[in-house]
């Protein structure tokens, strides 16, 4: 009887899942990086095509150079947006310590508060409201303090990390075609199922990738004409800080609306505008909901309900890294699915067909 994994090929596998074990810590990034390389591989080799470069050192160097015009078209706008931010936030700290300096307008503020919740049967007085904000201030200004320090002690970490991802991608970009010809066979070695997986992975990331941007720039425009239709100054630049903030998973475009409809109610005492706005930001948080696994169904050949659930489900099984899971692998059940029905076709053919 044949057996699909033979005594060597099983002392591979051990191996090998004793060096996944060694670099456990730093899996995150060292799968990231083969993924970006994966993606950028195409872009070298063409490079590498078009002008015929032999040398292994000039492989090397365009692979850098791709890197670093990568890291400079994603962190080239986002320091420009942190440095404006730091400025805006300056001019925003001015002006609350100027009114904070002023009895009345804080007063004035805690009236429409406390009127505000005894709508909703919070009865609380002017000055326990006021304590409450100063606390409330204390707590998260010893937050921001303990989050910093922690930040701090965690940079070196952080650089670690950052530096395998960068050099993961820069070596898998240049020797991945090598490594996935050679140690691919032996991890599957079924070369249908091999394929399989390599289609349907190269499918998902591209869609993925497409997906993501696509939402992104939806978003960015419809919060920033929610902005502009509600009176919110600088909605340029919140649309842009929306558009990059939306990339990051659970939070969202979150912190950029909140923040807009805190402005309305507390600086212009709009209370109908920042309800408003609320709801414009659930409703388009809904849309990055519907949008996302939309743009996916295509290029990963599953249903909008499949791509939803496959996202949703791997976000709550596996965190951040599900979003990408999930869908990898109810898009390999449905290749998986339809190898197998061409097999049964085939197999009904040839017994249909009579022995000459």
């Amino acid at each position: 009887m044949r057996t699909f994994f033979t005594r060597e090929q099983n002392f591979f596998l051990i191996i090998a899942l004793l060096c996944i074990y060694i670099i456990y810590p730093f899996l995150l990034p060292f799968v990231l990086g083969i993924t970006l390389a994966y993606l950028f591989e195409p872009v070298l080799y063409k490079i590498i095509f078009y002008f015929k470069l032999k040398k292994i050192v000039w492989h090397w160097l365009t692979a850098i150079v791709i890197i670093l015009l990568t890291f400079i078209s994603i962190l080239g706008p986002i320091f420009t947006l942190i440095t404006t931010g730091i400025q805006e936030l300056s001019a925003v700290l001015s002006m609350l310590e100027s009114e904070l300096k002023n009895p009345t307008h804080i007063d004035s503020v805690a009236k429409h508060i406390s009127q505000y919740l005894l709508k909703f049967g919070f009865d609380y007085s002017i000055a326990e409201l006021i304590d409450k904000g100063l606390d409330f201030l204390k707590k998260a200004a010893s937050t921001v303090a303990s989050g910093a320090g922690t930040a701090l002690t965690a940079t070196p970490g952080f650089i670690i990390k950052v530096s395998v991802m960068i050099l993961t991608w820069c070596f898998f970009l240049i020797h991945g075609r090598k490594y996935r010809e050679t140690i691919l066979p032996k991890i599957i070695p079924w070369e249908t199922e091999r394929l399989i997986v390599a289609k349907t992975v190269s499918a998902v990331l591209k869609a993925l990738i497409v997906a993501n941007v696509l939402v992104s720039c939806i978003q960015a425009i419809l919060i920033t004409t929610t902005l502009v239709a509600f009176g919110v100054p600088r909605y340029a630049l919140l649309g842009i800080i929306a558009f990059f903030v939306s990339f990051i998973p659970v939070i969202g475009t979150a912190p950029v609306m909140l923040g807009s409809a805190a402005w309305l109610y507390l600086s212009e005492d709009r209370v109908g505008a920042a309800i408003g706005l609320l709801i414009c930001a659930g409703i388009i948080s809904l849309a990055d909901n519907v949008l996302r696994p939309f743009f996916m169904k295509g290029g990963a050949e599953l249903s909008f309900f499949w791509i939803f659930l496959a996202i949703v489900g791997g976000m709550s099984q596996f965190g951040v890294t599900g979003a990408v899971l999930g869908p990898v692998c109810f898009a390999l059940f449905v290749a998986a699915s339809k190898t197998l029905d061409e097999l049964r076709r085939k197999t009904v053919l040839e017994e249909d067909i009579p022995n000459p």
